[in-house]
């Protein structure tokens, strides 16, 4: 699942991960009306907060307060944030606890973990070494098109004035990364390597092939042609005085200070307090305090389990060698791959309309908004990953947007389809956010809160559950499940070798090859990927293991009382959450639910 960018466009992570350490087995009781007011304030205060501090982030929720402003990364900009954050929380930790129903004090605890974890975030400083392919600058700032009104003249003036507004940017991000570059702390030269090469493409544009002159094509039908004309002129200057100018110092300083400074190592552990860091990333997103050393181990036992279940069916389908051998064949058979782009596109639009018709019989309640499938956009489809999914806006007027990469057809599997499109958009994250998202009585913040190990837990989940919904129509979709949750498995043995034991980025790879059969082109994104964003893979399995933990758990002590639907229903209906508070929410339904 992709949000706006968490170092293009982000000056902190209020919207990501945090951990969070609460009771949630205390009985409900009325709130004061005095603290529950409060809170709810402190609540929508720091939402709005973080809307105004990310405006891009804003504008693609629906929010269009903001849309003529790009975010502040200047140091002075991140230090007023912050201090706006910590003045809230000192009031949030001033409220009578006791007072606090069950859901408050959840909400309570997430705003204090979130402001701490920004905190914290700040003092570690990724950003002074924020060069990222999939998520930098020149990949994000073309997003904009695909979430900016255009209905009339003053949206077409506010995107001008972002245009515009995007020379300052740019200096501010490059002041931080020279400022990582005195304090020691450079990208990976892979990470400098591959965006170098995207901004050289970018700064051989004219301002009439820039992809950002397809606002005018946006243009709306029904202001005066006079009008038109001048909005056109505008978008153009924009274009060609501040936006290509701006990734054109981007390429030079990529290229003649940064590259050749650049890291041989990919680890976060070989940069000065790169242990510290990578140590927070992994609790921030996984929400546990599972240490990189016990992941570790924990992918390789996964990796076997999963590896079992590969040979038997290796076996039924007659072939006689190991796991890795019919990884091999498997790659090694063109039919098992697509052969152009629209046999991509109607193999997912087939997957999902499959599987909407088996929801009810696992769900109780469903999204009233649906999602639709989309292929990634020419310009970032050669370095991205085999698809993602957005949210709606608030609104709802644009519905989930499942985007799937057609890039180089004949590397994209054909039995993977099914997997992924259960992970990305039903029942994993589109249900799962959009249900979110209508839970009236959250806080926004909450509606909106992205913890990793949830929010990818669950969709994990859901690969598995897809198995039970009758989805994989053979062994070899089975299969291409289990490739997947191998991948993911994969993922917490090869982040923590990369940025725990310093792996080289050659024997992620090497070691990726072994355990899953996926196209070399994709091992070689995913490993990169796990390069520039520390931690993040590993919430998949963290919180896919314990959701179905809890399940089994539920099952157990339920016996015949046990209702799947019911149990979807009560890990669902807070939104995303940090996995403690979730054992929590279950263990308490299992009490009562066994009286």
């Amino acid at each position: 699942m992709r949000r706006p960018s968490r170092y293009g466009f982000a000056s902190l992570t209020l919207l990501s991960g945090a951990l969070l350490m609460t009771n949630c087995t205390v009985p409900p009781r009325p709130a004061s009306s005095s603290a529950s007011a409060e809170l709810a304030r402190l609540a929508d205060e720091m939402w709005q907060l973080s809307l105004e501090s990310e405006p891009t982030y804003a504008t693609y929720l629906g929010d269009h307060r903001w849309n003529d402003r790009l975010t502040d990364l200047s140091a002075e900009g991140r230090a007023r944030t912050l201090a706006r954050f910590q003045k809230i929380a000192r009031r949030v930790a001033d409220l009578d606890v006791e007072s606090l129903n069950e859901t408050e004090r959840v909400t309570r605890d997430i705003l204090l973990r979130k402001i701490d974890d920004s905190e914290q975030e700040d003092r570690i400083r990724f950003y002074e070494w924020a060069v990222d392919q999939m998520n930098g600058p020149q990949v994000e700032f073309f997003q904009q098109l695909n979430f900016h009104p255009f209905r009339n003249a003053k949206d077409v003036k506010d995107l001008v004035s972002r245009f515009l507004a995007f020379t300052r940017y740019m200096d501010q991000y490059l002041d931080n990364l020279r400022a990582g570059l005195r304090n020691g702390r450079v990208a990976p030269r892979i990470a400098v390597e591959r965006v170098l090469a995207q901004t050289e493409r970018i700064a051989a544009e004219t301002v009439e092939t820039c992809p950002l002159h397809g606002a005018v094509g946006k243009l709306p039908e029904d202001l005066p042609e006079s009008e038109r004309t001048e909005l056109r002129k505008s978008i153009e200057d924009a274009i060609g005085t501040a936006v290509l100018p701006a990734f054109r110092k981007f390429r030079d300083f990529l290229k003649d200070e940064y590259l050749t400074r650049s890291r041989e190592s990919v680890g976060v552990c070989a940069m000065p307090g790169g242990t510290e860091a990578y140590a927070f990333r992994v609790r921030s997103h996984t929400t546990t305090d599972l240490t990189p050393e016990a992941l570790h181990q924990i992918g390789l036992g996964e990796l076997k389990q999963i590896g079992d279940e590969m040979v038997a069916i290796a076996r039924r389908r007659g072939f006689t060698g190991d796991a890795a051998a019919f990884n091999a064949s498997i790659r090694g058979d063109r039919s098992n791959f697509a052969t152009s782009r629209e046999q991509i596109l109607e193999g997912y639009r087939e997957v999902v309309a499959r599987v909407q018709t088996q929801l009810p019989k696992y769900f109780r309640k469903l999204p009233k908004c649906p999602v639709i499938v989309k292929p990634i956009e020419e310009y970032r489809e050669k370095d991205c990953v085999a698809a993602f999914y957005y949210p709606p806006t608030d609104d709802f007027s644009r519905p989930g947007i499942y985007y799937a990469n057609t890039y180089d057809p004949p590397t994209r599997s054909l039995f993977g389809m099914a997997a992924l499109s259960v992970h990305e958009a039903i029942p994993g994250h589109h249900l799962q956010i959009a249900l979110a998202m209508e839970l009236d009585d959250l806080p926004e913040l909450r509606q909106h809160s992205g913890f990793t190990a949830f929010v990818e837990g669950w969709a994990l989940y859901s690969e598995r559950l897809a198995d039970e919904m009758g989805i994989y129509r053979d062994d070899l979709e089975r299969f291409g499940m289990l490739t997947y949750q191998a991948w993911r498995a994969t993922r917490l043995v090869v982040d923590t070798g990369i940025h725990r034991f310093g792996w080289t980025r050659q024997q992620a790879i090497d070691f990726f090859k072994t355990k899953v059969a996926l196209s070399e082109a994709e091992i070689v994104n995913e490993v990169d990927r796990y390069i520039i964003w520390p931690g993040q893979a590993l919430a998949y399995k963290v919180g896919q293991r314990e959701i179905m933990a809890l399940r089994a758990e539920a099952g157990k002590a339920l016996g015949d009382r046990f209702d799947l639907r019911e149990f979807h229903d009560v890990v669902l209906r807070n939104g995303a959450i940090p996995l403690t508070t979730l054992r929590g929410i279950v263990e308490g339904w299992i009490r009562e639910k066994g009286r």
